[in-house]
């Protein structure tokens, strides 16, 4: 299928071919069709796949204009958009034979050769096929502020359907992205740490690696189950804490001189959880509004690490935080 791609200044996505770049006229396209029909079943499921997509959009846009686009922004009320992070889980899982490009990388320094991963460029097209319904994905991108020099790149995903199909993408289809991305984050192999970036004012991400364990960790038996215990109450009690209106968030204040295990402790409970780290200096924020705005800039199901919370004293205590802002 010919397609063509507009860039500019303003914003990045991909678009349909006009229909004069079509040749073969509609009997040649009927007759194709027939044929598609006739032979589908001695045609690889890949390439049936394929046909039919290219097939759909070609009959949409030549005989009727019933599509409808719902627009995930990366950004919710001032707030990082949960939605935009679920969709962005989920699409890899997605990828076909009807994708026409993909961005593939790693962020594991430690490990150059590590596998790398999938994911979507700006522009290309994730056809995903859902109880029946056909539904297209684009992620599209622009320049918020073009020629300034705190200029900053604004995201979003293009969700096409059909337009009777809206409920049904809202109450069902939505809610099975979000499912199917939350069990992909619980399962994931790889976690990451973020640093924050007090000249960019955003979060770096890098792989976190390490071997600590509720295994290897030395620590009284007693103590440790009581911890493992408490961790595996507070994921299991999610519900319970949405219905009284309490924030589901877990605190723990670890203090001590160096070397007496405190990361390696901060660690274990990552590694047990699979939750992120996110771990911040309060130096390098300059004021309680920019911590309100670091703080928010979390995503759920991690932890935050205080560390030096003290550092103004002479105590060496340190503090930390671990929840799942759900």
């Amino acid at each position: 299928m010919a397609s063509s791609t507009w860039n500019d200044s303003m914003g990045t996505c991909s678009s349909s071919s006009s229909i004069s770049d079509y040749i073969p006229s509609v009997n040649a396209m009927l007759r194709f069709s027939t044929f598609f029909m006739v032979f589908g079943n001695i045609i690889p499921s890949a390439i049936r796949e394929a046909i039919g997509d290219w097939l759909h959009g070609l009959f949409s846009r030549i005989f009727f204009d019933s599509e409808f686009t719902f627009n995930i922004e990366d950004t919710w009320q001032h707030f990082h958009n949960e939605t935009y992070r679920a969709v962005g889980v989920y699409l890899p899982t997605r990828i076909g034979p009807s994708t026409a490009s993909l961005v593939i990388g790693h962020n594991d320094h430690n490990d150059i050769m590590a596998p790398v991963q999938p994911a979507i460029a700006v522009g290309s097209t994730i056809v995903d096929h859902f109880q029946g319904h056909r539904f297209e994905w684009v992620l599209c991108e622009k320049n918020e502020n073009p020629g300034s020099f705190n200029n900053r790149k604004k995201r979003w995903y293009k969700l096409k359907c059909r337009k009777k199909n809206r409920e049904f993408v809202t109450e069902t289809y939505i809610p099975h992205v979000c499912r199917a991305a939350d069990e992909i984050i619980k399962e994931r192999d790889g976690l990451s740490i973020f640093t924050y970036n007090r000249d960019d004012a955003y979060w770096d991400a890098t792989v976190f690696k390490h071997p600590s364990t509720f295994e290897t960790l030395a620590m009284d038996p007693a103590q440790k189950q009581e911890i493992i215990s408490d961790l595996d109450l507070f994921v299991q009690r999610k519900d319970f804490f949405r219905s009284v209106g309490r924030a589901w968030k877990r605190g723990y204040l670890l203090y001590g001189p160096p070397g007496t295990g405190k990361s390696s402790l901060v660690a274990a409970i990552a590694n047990h959880l699979k939750f992120n780290v996110y771990d911040l200096q309060l130096q390098s924020v300059k004021s309680d509004s920019d911590l309100r705005t670091v703080l928010t800039a979390t995503t759920n199901r991690s932890i935050l690490l205080l560390e030096d919370v003290d550092c103004s004293s002479k105590s060496t205590e340190t503090s930390i935080f671990q929840g799942g802002r759900g």
